[in-house]
C-alpha cells in the first residue's frame, strides 16, 4: 500500500514526515498491489493530491483489476434488446411497434446525430429525440415507457451505469372516462347485424350476419378482446356454456359462463375450420383481427349511434369488453371479482379503467356525503336552541 510523506526543507521547522500542513514537497512510498516497492516524488506540495496519486497508482497496478468495459454501440444494444423481446414470446403487435420505434426511429435518429455509442445518449439528447415525436399523448407515453425499459435492459447488461431516460419527465395524458354501450345502444348494434352485408361475394357471405352477431354477443358477454374472441377455439366452450381460456395479453386464466342463447348461436355457427368459431387457422391472428375490425366499423357506421348532444358516437370493438365490465360493476359485483373475469394481472389495472363505475364505491361516497349533511344539520339545530347565559345581579 502506498502512502504519502513530507520531506521538510528550511525554513520549515517541522521534522515529522507525517505532518501535512506545510508547503514542503510531498513524496510517496510503499508496496504496489503487484508486489513492487515504490518511492518517488509526488511532484506536488499538496497532501491531498499526493493521496490521490497513491490511489491511482494502486489502481493501475492491481493485477486483479477487471479489464476496462468496452463501449457498447447503439445498434448492437438495440439488436440484443430486440432479440430478447422475440425470445420472450411477446405478441406480434407489440413486436411490430417495438421494431418500428427502435429500428426506424431511435437508430436512424442516432445515425443522423452522429451518435455511435450507448453512453452518448445523454438526457439532453434524449429530450431532443423525444421532442421530435409527432403522436397523440397516449402514444408518446407508451414510447417513453418503451425507451425507459430499453435503458434499464442496458443497465442490467452492464453496458451503462445509469438509466438516462428516467431523468426525463413523464408525459401527461388526460384520462377520459371509459365509454361503453348501454342496453339500448347494444340492442341497436345487435339489430344492425341482421341487415349487415346486403351484397354477395366471399366464401361466407351467406353466414356473414350470423357470424358477426355471434362475435358481438361473445365479446359482450365474455369480456374478451377482439383478438382473443376471433381466435377462440371451440374446445374452450365447455358443458353448460362455461368458457375457459387464457388472455393472450397477460396469460391469466379466465373462466366465464355465457348465456344459453349465445352458446346456441356459437354452437350452430359454420366455419371453414372446425377447430375455431371465427378464424380459418391460416395466417396471423392479427391479420384475421383486422378483417373483423373492418366489419365492425361498417356495422357501427350503419347503426349510427349518437351522443346526447347529437354528435356521432365514436365506437370501437374494445367497448364490448368495457360494456361487460361496466354492467357488472353497476350491478354491484365487487371490483376484485370483475378483475378476475377480465383476466387482469392486478386489480389496480381494473381500478384504473373502471373505478368511476363501481356502484358500491359511489353509494359509499353518497352515504358519506349524507352523513356530513346530517352532522352539519344537528350542529345548526343545537346552536339555534342553545339558551343564552343569564347574568346574576347581586345587591351591594
Amino acid at each position: 500500500m502506498l502512502s504519502p510523506y513530507t520531506r521538510h526543507y528550511p525554513p520549515c521547522n517541522q521534522t515529522d514526515i507525517s505532518y501535512r500542513r506545510c508547503r514542503c514537497p510531498k513524496w510517496i512510498q510503499g508496496t504496489l498491489p503487484d508486489g513492487r516497492y515504490l518511492r518517488k516524488t509526488a511532484k506536488t506540495r499538496s497532501w491531498e493530491k499526493a493521496e490521490t496519486l497513491c490511489r491511482r497508482l494502486e489502481d493501475e497496478s492491481d493485477p486483479n483489476k477487471p479489464e476496462a468495459r468496452p463501449r457498447a454501440k447503439i445498434a448492437d444494444a438495440i439488436k440484443t434488446f430486440r432479440d430478447d423481446e422475440d425470445a420472450r414470446g411477446l405478441t406480434d403487435s407489440t413486436l411490430q411497434r417495438s421494431r418500428y420505434f427502435f429500428e426506424t426511429q431511435l437508430k436512424e435518429w442516432a445515425k443522423q446525430e452522429g451518435l455511435v455509442y450507448l453512453d452518448q445518449l445523454t438526457p439532453p439528447l434524449l429530450t431532443k429525440f423525444r421532442s421530435g415525436w409527432e403522436n397523440a399523448p397516449q402514444t408518446m407515453q407508451r414510447k417513453h415507457e418503451r425507451m425507459v425499459s430499453f435503458f434499464w435492459f442496458c443497465v442490467r447488461m452492464d453496458w451503462i451505469q445509469k438509466n438516462p431516460a428516467i431523468l426525463l419527465k413523464r408525459i401527461k395524458v388526460a384520462t377520459t372516462p371509459t365509454d361503453y354501450f348501454p342496453k339500448d345502444e347494444f340492442k341497436a348494434i345487435v339489430d344492425g347485424t341482421y341487415s349487415y352485408g346486403n351484397w354477395h361475394g366471399g366464401h361466407d357471405f351467406e353466414n356473414r350476419r350470423d357470424r358477426l352477431r355471434a362475435l358481438v354477443l361473445l365479446m359482450r358477454w365474455s369480456g374478451l378482446a377482439i383478438t382473443d374472441a376471433v381466435t377462440l377455439e371451440r374446445t374452450r366452450l365447455g358443458e353448460g356454456g362455461n368458457l375457459f381460456l387464457y388472455r393472450a395479453k397477460t396469460g391469466v386464466p379466465v373462466y366465464v359462463p355465457l348465456p344459453p342463447d349465445v352458446v346456441a348461436l356459437l354452437s350452430s355457427l359454420p366455419n371453414s375450420n372446425p377447430h375455431y368459431f371465427f378464424w380459418s387457422g391460416n395466417g396471423k391472428p392479427e391479420t384475421a383481427k383486422r378483417g373483423w375490425v373492418r366489419s365492425l366499423t361498417l356495422l357501427f357506421g350503419n347503426v349510427s349511434i349518437k351522443n346526447p348532444d347529437g354528435t356521432l358516437k365514436r365506437c370501437h370493438s374494445h367497448m364490448f369488453r368495457d360494456t361487460f365490465a361496466v354492467e357488472l360493476l353497476l350491478a354491484g359485483v365487487p371490483i376484485d371479482q370483475v378483475s378476475l373475469l377480465l383476466g387482469h394481472s392486478s386489480v389496480k389495472v381494473t381500478e384504473k379503467h373502471y373505478a368511476p363505475f363501481v356502484k358500491a364505491r359511489q353509494e359509499q361516497l353518497a352515504q358519506s356525503a349524507r352523513m356530513a349533511w346530517e352532522q352539519t344539520g344537528k350542529k345548526r339545530q343545537v346552536a339555534s336552541v342553545r339558551p343564552k347565559k343569564s347574568i346574576a345581579v347581586h345587591a351591594a
